[in-house]
């Protein structure tokens, strides 16, 4: 699903551009090449980088203790 309409961001973008350490939507724009243009997509951008966030941390004890 998009999560930004006007730059064509999806949401696996959205969480690509997390685990890359994007932590604000203007990480993920810039992750992409492109900046933000009408500002609807913030708040849910936000929501979804706050997810994707969360996943990540606990992925990580899983994988230390893989190690």
């Amino acid at each position: 699903m998009y999560i930004c309409i006007c730059r064509a961001i999806r949401e696996r973008e959205v969480d690509a551009a997390v685990r890359a350490g994007a932590r604000r939507p203007a990480d993920v724009f810039r992750a992409y090449g492109k900046s933000p243009q009408c500002g609807n997509c913030a708040c849910d951008m936000r929501e979804r980088i706050a997810e994707a966030a969360a996943r990540e941390q606990a992925a990580q004890p899983a994988m230390m203790a893989a190690d």
